[in-house]
């Protein structure tokens, strides 16, 4: 028994528009696997170019995301770096100086036990400024084994002494100490702002 034959219209354009094709069973059947495999290639293609889309798109908002980490870091670290370069100016300029004044009692008392316990029997002249005599005066009387004349020093601020033992003499200059500190923070301020301008 034969098939019957599949006529189909062509629609593409041809000298003859009333000419038709007709098709037999193979030809019909190889026209739709043709044609299937010619879809599913294009799907195929379809797909990979989603996907690779899918994928530039997340490169670059990873790549936004990056910069925009890289962007918050810079700017925490700035502002966390100009925070402390203010604190220890402030530090510097108005805690410090009074704490110095403070220290001035202790680092003296601690020089003092000192030369108690290599049991001294010179007598110690002590410099200080004038203003500083009754800050000083408690702590030597804390150390009544110690012979100590106390001396007016008019050059010297409210955190500096010299303690004299024969012909040696000690200075405790908390003043320049902190002058010193101020100079290392100048110093590595200056640093910070040529590093900043060197990287534009």
């Amino acid at each position: 028994m034969r098939q019957a034959m599949l006529k189909l219209e062509v629609f593409e354009t041809a000298p003859d528009e009333s000419e038709t094709v007709v098709l037999d069973a193979k030809q019909a059947e190889k026209l739709r696997e043709t044609a299937f495999e010619q879809g599913y290639a294009a799907g195929w293609q379809d797909a990979l170019e989603y996907m690779r889309n899918e994928d530039a798109m997340r490169r670059i908002a990873a790549e936004e995301a990056l910069q925009r980490i890289s962007f918050t870091y810079t700017e925490a670290h700035a502002g966390l770096q100009g925070s402390f370069l203010a604190l220890t100016e402030a530090m510097l300029a108005r805690v410090l100086p009074e704490a110095m004044r403070h220290a001035l009692p202790a680092c003296l008392r601690d020089e003092l036990v000192e030369l108690v316990a290599q049991n001294t029997r010179l007598p110690v002249r002590l410099r200080c400024a004038p203003d500083a005599r009754a800050t000083l005066e408690p702590v030597l009387a804390s150390l009544p084994d110690l012979a100590v004349e106390l001396v007016p020093e008019p050059s010297f601020t409210d955190a500096q002494v010299a303690l004299a033992l024969g012909a040696q003499e000690r200075m405790i200059d908390l003043d320049g100490l902190l002058a010193r500190m101020r100079e290392i923070f100048a110093e590595a301020v200056q640093r910070q702002s040529d590093k900043e301008t060197a990287h534009g």
